[in-house]
């Protein structure tokens, strides 16, 4: 997955990011601008600098390089993640949704079914929503179908919210 590097203004937040990755927040405005100057544009772009390149960024040190490089693929998706929508009984719509929807962390079978349950069958309407809207909307489906599954909790949706929008709003 691709996006521009103005997502990271949505995904480095301490309400959507794992903390390991908390140093990197206060440098993120610094490193839009200065990786734009450098002519990188987007994630993927950022992934083939060296550290000798992202020494010019305004990281201060190796360290640093190493854990924003982590960064940018915490959010890919390795294709096995896929397998198990093939097992289940979907038409060909469905399918479709649920890849879109497998692309947010964390998302499976039970949550993508929950999203697509509550009415968010796309990228666009989770990145769109309030996590309060989604958190009511998927504690109805459970509780309307009765099912023993947990409500996600804010942090997921904020994540899911981010990531949904650097894949729509800031999808190259």
């Amino acid at each position: 997955m691709n996006y521009r590097i103005e997502a990271f203004e949505v995904l480095l937040n301490e309400d959507c990011i794992l903390k390991r990755y908390y140093p990197l927040i206060p440098y993120k405005y610094g490193l839009i601008a200065s990786l734009g100057e450098m002519g990188c544009h987007t994630k993927e772009e950022c992934m083939q600098f060296s550290d000798e390149a992202f020494s010019q960024t305004g990281l201060p040190n190796q360290e640093m390089f190493c854990l924003f490089k982590r960064f940018l693929s915490l959010y890919d998706v390795k294709e096995s993640k896929y397998k198990d929508i093939d097992k289940t009984l979907l038409t060909e719509r469905e399918v479709d949704i649920y890849r879109k929807l497998y692309q947010l962390p964390g998302v499976k079978s039970i949550r993508a079914k929950l999203y697509y349950d509550a009415g968010y069958d796309s990228l666009e309407k989770i990145a769109t929503a309030s996590v309060h809207r989604i958190i009511t909307d998927i504690s109805d489906v459970i509780s309307m179908q009765k099912l023993n599954l947990t409500v996600p909790l804010v942090k997921e949706v904020k994540t899911h919210i981010a990531v949904a929008k650097a894949l729509t709003e800031y999808a190259v």
